[in-house]
């Protein structure tokens, strides 16, 4: 058996094991979040695993997580260093499901973190079209460089390797106050 469906299995185990000790915890979604887009605009289909490591203030944390995006459904599942779950949630281009352990701050928003992917690893087309409604501009103005601008600021700037699926992202988060920096591997 390959090491990611070992992992896979793990993480499956693991969640509904987690689901039956710490019930979900309802969060209250961030107003000033910007457009989601739905799994279908992807265009295709991935699973990855990934390493993230995150910067806010002076807190630090990681997580292992698993994303998985398809037309129907986008879900990432995280786990701290431990294995235990710190958050899931779906996305299906109508509706969030999240659960979170209770230790996990509000300040983590589904749709602010479901923003970030969408802007490190959707087509760029598809982003800018779908966040201008908005007022946010976004532009790649070097390879592997991706800006969100509001009012002629920089709110969000992301530096990505070729294929951000299989390489390393950098979300620098203004407008929030954060960093995350994730590396991303293809599930066999």
């Amino acid at each position: 058996m390959s090491s990611a469906i070992k992992l896979g299995l793990l993480l499956n185990v693991t969640l509904f094991a987690a689901a039956c000790v710490n019930p979900p915890h309802v969060v209250k979604v961030n107003d000033s979040s910007l457009p989601l887009l739905p799994p279908a605009t992807m265009g295709t289909t991935y699973q990855v695993t990934q390493s993230l490591h995150g910067e806010y203030g002076d807190k630090s944390f990681s997580l292992r997580c698993v994303v998985s995006v398809n037309p129907e459904k986008l879900s990432v599942i995280c786990l701290t260093a431990m294995g235990l779950r710190a958050f899931s949630l779906s996305y299906d281009g109508q509706h969030i499901t999240e659960q979170r352990a209770p230790q996990v701050p509000d300040s983590l928003q589904a749709t602010r973190l479901l923003n970030d992917l969408q802007l490190a690893f959707w087509p760029l087309k598809v982003v800018q079209q779908s966040w201008q409604l908005s007022g946010v501009q976004v532009s790649e103005p070097y390879p592997g460089v991706r800006r969100a601008m509001r009012d002629n600021k920089i709110i969000t700037e992301v530096h990505t390797s070729i294929d951000p699926w299989k390489g390393r992202v950098w979300i620098h988060q203004n407008e929030f106050g954060y960093n995350l920096y994730i590396e991303s591997a293809a599930m066999d």
